[in-house]
């Protein structure tokens, strides 16, 4: 019996050993098989993600005009790499990822032919860009070998003028149907050749070689892009990583049945039992660790290892007398688009050490990393003179800093803000931040109620209440300032002007509620109200109207809809409509702005462009655009009769509307002089409060003498 009691607990002991090394042998082909698939899966990600990157950088490699290749051949010799790797992966070796590995090599195959063409584009590019900068230089030394006043060198001019807008047109669209125009223009080069010599012929001569390389060139340079960016290979790299998945799945499928097999020895075995309350044992205390380690991470910044922006908040009531510094590195975000990201980590890094570093030893005191580039100093500060001092303190010793990283000296500035007030710390600090980040004197500065932004905050919040009212009050309405003709052909035009009208009468000016408007997200609402009512307008009334436009109106999917339904519902006056956008607007997605001006084309809409002139005039945004307006503006026509700056920009846009056939109409004409003058310089309309103040009813409607009248006199 003794003896047998033996063999049983030998064998239960074998048993036991048996089970745990069915159940390790489990674990681990288990673990090999994730740890494989995890990382196939991560370099099929990696892969999709630089062929991305990959594309992107082709199309900005087409649009910048100084562009650096490193980076396509940096992702294009990541992806190369990548592929070699998947291809010697232990995994694809294996008769289950046949099929994945034959995929691959196509991939790869694909991918070789992808780079051949990536070759042979940068190198079409890199001769289209020498002409992009060469054919613009031989335009503006024109001006100066060939004289406008003679006829014949007049003519030269306004061919190369023609060239450059149209090889530019074929350049920015990637269009081919502008080359026969372009080969136009060539023969009449070689027309005009014998008859200018000297170093006119010697210009002629070279735009004609830059033009003849480009005629060469684009056709193939525009086949190859559209090859590459239709190239297809992320369709096959799908396929690939679909094919994969599949196979996993099917050994998975394998795995899961030996591992069951396992699990039910595992299960028979008594050490496996003591193996699992070990194992569980081992774990909780993992867990107990990793508790601790998550709430210190809750409270702290994992990239310069300061207190976050929650610890300030629960460790400021520990403060009697608690002062807040804010900190925040002037144009931070330069540094990361200049120098990369991870230079930017190690500044921000070495900001917070160098913050520490700054302060007293005796003062009670924590530093904070609040925000991507802002740090706070919370300490116990006695009395305002404290506080002063001590922000002064790091403004002067931050002021001018250097931090040395690697081989580059990176030069910082710093805006501060502090304040004292227990109440509203944070607020209060932000406030004084923000007015130092504004003023270029003052980038230190102290709380005082001066600078408190919430009467503004609360002007806001008011503004925007009156804003939903007359809306929903149908208190918005359009005012209309009549737009002149200055000849006989010319049509009478009003601009519709959004109004916000109360019960008493007063009239809200759009210059107190636009802007904040838009902050709110209701300038589409506005633009949509005040162009229902315009059309409305337009249905009783001969007249053409403008109705203001923002680029950000269009963007709205919703608000683009909405605009082209109703000039769908109103086809008897949509074709009297006029849509001004501001010039100085910046424009996003000319996509989608060149789709809705063929939209509202359709309807018989027109397009024109407000306030030319009051900043950066960009022409080739207007050709873009296809308007067929062109409004200059007020701060050049109201000083045109006297400013000879001012009319020498107007004669320029003037000249530039002609040839393209725009017409042009002059904003701001207050004065009689001013009249006159725009009607020389040939102005085709003319907007003013001297031709007519903005009112909710027309001209013909009002007891006041006509403007044709007052134009005429």
């Amino acid at each position: 019996m003794r003896r047998h009691a033996g063999e049983r607990l030998v064998l239960a002991i074998a048993a036991a050993v048996l089970g745990v090394l069915l159940f390790l042998v489990g674990y681990t082909i288990l673990q090999n098989y994730f740890t494989a698939s995890a990382t196939m899966r991560t370099r099929f990600q990696n892969l999709l993600t630089d062929l991305y990157a990959l594309d992107k950088e082709l199309l900005r490699s087409n649009t910048v005009l100084y562009y650096n290749y490193d980076r396509i051949h940096q992702l294009s010799k990541a992806m190369e790499e990548e592929t070699r790797s998947l291809l010697d992966h232990s995994s694809l070796q294996t008769h289950e990822y046949r099929k994945t590995r034959e995929e691959l090599e196509r991939f790869h195959r694909n991918l070789q032919r992808f780079f051949d063409r990536i070759e042979t584009f940068l190198t079409l590019n890199a001769s289209l860009k020498n002409s992009t900068v060469y054919i613009p230089t031989l335009q503006l030394r024109a001006y100066r070998i060939f004289d406008p006043s003679r006829r014949q060198d007049r003519e030269v001019l306004l061919l190369l003028s023609r060239i450059n807008a149209t090889f530019f047109l074929a350049r920015n669209a990637l269009d081919t149907d502008f080359l026969d125009e372009l080969r136009h223009y060539g023969e009449e080069l070689e027309q005009l050749l014998p008859h200018h010599p000297g170093p006119k012929r010697q210009l002629l001569t070279t735009l004609r070689s830059h033009l003849q390389q480009f005629l060469r060139i684009f056709p193939r340079y525009t086949r190859i892009m559209r090859e590459l960016t239709h190239n297809g290979l992320v369709r096959n790299l799908h396929r690939l990583n679909d094919r994969f998945q599949r196979e996993a799945k099917r050994e998975l499928s394998t795995i899961k049945h030996i591992t069951i097999l396992f699990l039910l020895l595992y299960l028979s075995s008594l050490g496996v039992i003591i193996y699992f309350i070990f194992r569980t044992e081992r774990e909780n205390r993992a867990l107990r660790l990793l508790k601790r380690q998550l709430e210190e991470n809750l409270v702290t910044d994992l990239l310069t290892g300061l207190r976050n922006r929650r610890a300030f908040e629960l460790e400021k009531t520990a403060y009697e007398q608690p002062a807040l510094i804010l900190i925040n590195i002037n144009r931070f975000k330069h540094i990361n688009e200049f120098y990369g990201t991870s230079i930017g980590d190690r500044v921000l890094r070495e900001v917070a050490h160098r913050l520490e570093t700054l302060l007293p030893s005796d003062l009670h005191y924590r530093v904070y990393r609040i925000g991507g580039d802002e740090y706070a100093l919370l300490a116990d500060l006695h009395t305002a003179a404290d506080l002063k001092s001590l922000a002064c303190h790091f403004y002067h010793r931050l002021e001018t800093l250097e931090l040395p990283i690697d081989d580059l000296l990176i030069d910082l500035s710093f805006s501060i803000g502090a304040s004292q007030e227990k109440d509203r710390l944070f607020e209060t600090a932000d406030m004084a931040l923000k007015y130092a980040k504004s003023s270029s004197r003052h980038q230190c500065r102290i709380y005082n109620e001066l600078i408190d932004t919430r009467a503004e905050i609360a002007r806001n919040v008011r503004t925007v209440r009156q804003i939903h009212e007359a809306l929903g009050e149908d208190r918005l309405i359009p005012y209309y300032q009549p737009i002149l003709p200055l000849n006989e052909k010319g049509v009478i035009k009003y601009e519709a002007l959004a109004r916000i009208v109360f019960d008493d009468g007063s009239v809200l000016e759009p210059s107190t509620f636009i802007r904040i408007a838009n902050e709110a997200k209701l300038g589409g609402r506005i633009t949509l109200r005040i162009l229902r009512k315009t059309l409305k307008t337009a249905r009783l009334h001969p007249y053409h109207f403008s109705v203001n436009l923002a680029a950000t109106d269009i963007a709205n999917e919703e608000d683009r809809t909405r605009i082209l339904e109703l000039l769908r519902e109103n086809p008897e006056s949509s074709g009297r409509i006029t849509f001004e956008f501001l010039e100085s607007e910046e424009i996003q997605d000319y996509e989608i702005i060149e789709e809705f001006i063929n939209e509202v084309k359709r309807y018989g809409c027109r397009i024109a462009i407000d306030d030319f002139g009051s900043g950066y005039s960009n022409f080739e945004k207007i050709l873009k655009m296809d308007i067929d307006a062109l409004k200059i503006d007020g701060s050049l026509i109201k000083r045109i009769d006297h400013d000879r700056h001012s009319e020498l920009i107007v004669k320029t846009i003037l000249d530039f509307t002609r040839y393209a056939g725009i017409e042009t109409v002059a904003e701001y004409v207050h004065s009689r002089p001013v009249l006159e003058k725009v009607r020389s310089l040939g102005f085709d309309y003319v907007q003013g409060f001297f031709i007519g103040t903005p009112s909710p009813r027309l001209l013909t409607e009002r007891e006041e003498p006509s403007a044709n009248r007052r134009i005429e006199a």
